[in-house]
């Protein structure tokens, strides 16, 4: 008897068992792609009190990352004057994000590839060849290194107090995200520290030197002492902005307001904390006599140069832009921006083309020619509306219509209770798709067809309990027979 409802057991938990192990497979969403190490680093070793130390924040190696944080980092905040933080150089395309609070000796930051996982979204939903967990190894958007590398460099001076030994330290490290779009395992490694020497120092150098956000040529180093740079015709004024390596230096600025046509000098003089040490870096500027510097050109994202030309007095600007200045290799160049929107409108030339307005995106490298009457904008993107291919299936469900975004009327398609609209249309970087169109909201967003995986959990736990219920019928009628046959026994009798 022990021995079939051993079996009868066995054949019952095995199956659940396995279907529990499958289902948990398939509803998993995070693992550790490889662990990586949080280090903290000083690039000095000692310092005097005054003085600017660099805090190095690196991962032992970068697994295809496309985001991560929030980390933080604790210091003494009565050694340390925190100044500023910014990525590592190596990041190309990540956009850090930082807070701290007054009250709170902790500085937490976190950073963001987007174009990097708008791309891998959309390749994967564009394309059944690609498979959405496929490895950012494949994907030329997510930069990977099994090195180490820095992803943040923060700044801190020393304040007059401190003395000693002067820790930073690293508290909850998460949100590390692959291009997978699954988590990273992270731990904590070494933390940081430098000897603080109180004495009086003979450093005449800044740590920083620059003029807005106009280009200095060559770029800024602190040991050198003049640099040049051009304006166009509409900068009369300059703000310099420069900071001493050692804060008991004294600064003095002459120059950098009232500039005339042609060359002008700006003198930044710094006085050491002993009083005898003194630098003078000089910025020569030229001011031109145009609105565009001449020889300026924007090179996009595929090595295609625009020339900037003349403003026509008869060019026409769409409603709610205005005009204003945006900066190209470190210049002044005029373009027309709308509240909201970063992309911009230049008037430029490419090749022997008439010049016309573009519409430039400085952090994509992107210029598309405007086109009235066909493009969405919205914060920090700008669709237009493009003609669907062949080869491109309008989802299921969908008919045609007229949607209706602010006072901009394109061609799409409503869902069968209306619910959603979708249109197809091609984004700055050139790729085109479908986007649900929001005209409530004034809003748009990539559209992503039902997923037959959204209800694997439901058939999984169906066929669970299919298989459980039968089991379960099983071993009752299995149980009922032998209830039977044990009482149609033939039991003796005591006489």
């Amino acid at each position: 008897m022990r021995n079939k409802l051993r079996k009868i057991c066995v054949s019952v938990l095995l199956p659940l068992l396995f279907s529990v192990a499958v289902l948990f497979s398939f509803t998993a969403n995070s693992h550790a792609a490889g662990g990586v190490t949080v280090n903290l680093a000083f690039r000095e070793a000692s310092a005097q009190t005054g003085e600017i130390v660099t805090l190095d924040v690196s991962f032992s190696s970068f697994p295809s990352i496309t985001r991560f944080g929030p980390i933080e980092i604790g210091y003494d905040t009565s050694a340390l004057e925190f100044l500023g933080i910014r990525i590592g150089e190596d990041l190309e395309g990540f956009k850090l994000d930082y807070d701290k609070s007054d009250d709170d000796a902790l500085i937490r930051f976190s950073a963001i590839n987007e174009a990097a996982e708008e791309s891998i979204m959309q390749g994967s939903s564009g394309s059944d060849k690609k498979d959405p967990t496929t490895k950012a190894t494949d994907r030329d958007a997510v930069f990977s290194t099994d090195a180490p590398i820095v992803v943040a460099t923060l700044e801190f001076r020393i304040r007059e107090q401190a003395r000693g030994e002067v820790k930073a330290w690293l508290g909850t490290i998460s949100g590390l995200r692959d291009s997978a779009l699954e988590n990273v395992v992270a731990g904590s490694g070494t933390g940081a520290s430098v000897i603080v020497q109180a004495m009086v120092s003979s450093d005449s150098t800044l740590s920083s030197l620059s003029i807005g956000s106009v280009k200095l040529d060559p770029e800024f180093d602190p040991g050198v002492f003049e640099y040049s740079t051009t304006v166009s015709k509409n900068t009369t004024d300059v703000a310099v902005n420069c900071i001493p390596y050692n804060i008991k230096s004294k600064v003095s600025v002459e120059g950098g307001s009232d500039l005339k046509i042609g060359q002008n000098t700006v003198l930044v003089k710094v006085v050491a904390e002993d009083g005898e040490s003194v630098s003078v870096y000089t910025i020569n500027i030229y001011r031109s006599d145009s609105l565009i510097v001449e020889g300026i050109s924007i090179e996009d994202r595929n090595g295609q140069l625009y020339d900037f030309t003349q403003l026509p007095e008869t060019l026409v600007i769409p409603a709610n832009f205005y005009q204003s200045t945006c900066m190209v290799d470190g210049k002044e160049v005029p373009c027309f921006r709308k509240d909201g929107v970063l992309s911009v409108l230049v008037y430029v030339r490419t090749g022997d083309e008439e010049a016309d307005l573009y519409v430039y995106n400085q952090e994509t490298d992107t210029m598309r020619r405007y086109e009235p009457g066909k493009m969405l904008l919205r914060s920090s993107l700008i669709l237009t509306v493009a003609e669907k291919p062949d080869d491109v299936t309008v989802p299921e469900g969908f008919a045609a219509t007229k949607i209706t975004y602010g006072a901009t009327e394109i061609d799409g398609y409503v869902s069968k209770d209306g619910s959603t609209k979708i249109a197809y249309l091609k984004s700055e970087d050139g790729a085109a798709r479908f986007y649900v169109i929001d005209s409530a909201e004034k809003d748009f967003y990539p559209y992503k067809a039902p997923s037959t995986h959204r209800n694997l959990f439901l058939y999984l736990f169906i066929i669970c309990a299919s298989i459980a219920l039968a089991e379960a019928l099983i071993i009752g009628i299995l149980f009922y027979r032998r209830r039977i046959a044990y009482r149609r026994q033939v039991k003796p009798r005591r006489v």
